[in-house]
Order: structure tokens, then sequence, then C-alpha cells
């Protein structure tokens, strides 16, 4: 059985983060930085695809109805 110390995960998670922004900076600078922009295309591909989508926008409250206490007696 192979054992990664935690130097190797350390360094396989710093590989994940750079390459997670690395595309992050790459979608922001395709919409000139611009959220509205990003934002206004992401609803209306999502808009488009026909699934269904989540409003949360006039949500109030918790999402789940759950006993805090039973989470954390």
């Amino acid at each position: 059985m192979k054992t990664i110390n935690n130097q190797s995960k350390v360094s396989f998670a710093d590989d994940v983060l750079r390459e997670v922004w690395r595309i992050k900076d790459d979608l922001s600078a395709s919409y000139g930085h611009d959220l509205d922009r990003l934002f206004a295309e992401a609803k209306e591909r999502q808009r488009i695809s026909g699934r269904p989508t989540v409003n949360l926008a006039n949500h109030s409250g918790p999402c789940l109805n759950v006993n805090p206490e039973a989470i954390h007696p």
C-alpha cells in the first residue's frame, strides 16, 4: 500500500488551487473583468438550457428545518 506524506498532499493541494485560480482569472479576463457581463451571460446560458433552476432571492429563513441541537448537542 502506497502512503502519501503530508508534503505531497500540500503540493497537490497547491497545484489544484493554482489551477482553479488560473481558470477563474481566464474566465474573468474573457469578460473584461466585468462581473455584470459575466453573470448576465451565465443567466442567459441558464435560461436557454431549459433546465430547472433554483431562485432563493425571495427566500427567507433557514433552508432546512433542522433542530440546531440535533447537530451540536
